[in-house]
């Protein structure tokens, strides 16, 4: 929660935090959630594990482990 006051500064930073994050994960969290929002938890469990694999075997998530490692931003390819 924030002042009213704060709010557009609360959004511009919440937006730079998502824009910085992994575009296929964020890609991936959206389509996810969209297909999902109607099923249960359990379904929605078995839709989530193929986005997974598949974020966790892109270049970007080796991209991220790395820059993680050398304590650098990482440099997102989308692929």
């Amino acid at each position: 929660m924030v002042a009213r006051a704060d709010l557009d500064a609360a959004v511009d930073r919440w937006v730079a935090e998502v824009l910085a994050c992994a575009p296929l994960s964020v890609r991936a969290i959206k389509a996810v959630a969209r297909r999902t929002a109607h099923l249960t938890a359990r379904e929605a469990q078995a839709q989530r594990l193929p986005a997974l694999v598949a974020a966790i075997s892109s270049e970007d998530s080796q991209e991220g482990v790395l820059a993680f490692r050398e304590k650098r931003p990482p440099v997102w390819k989308g692929r």
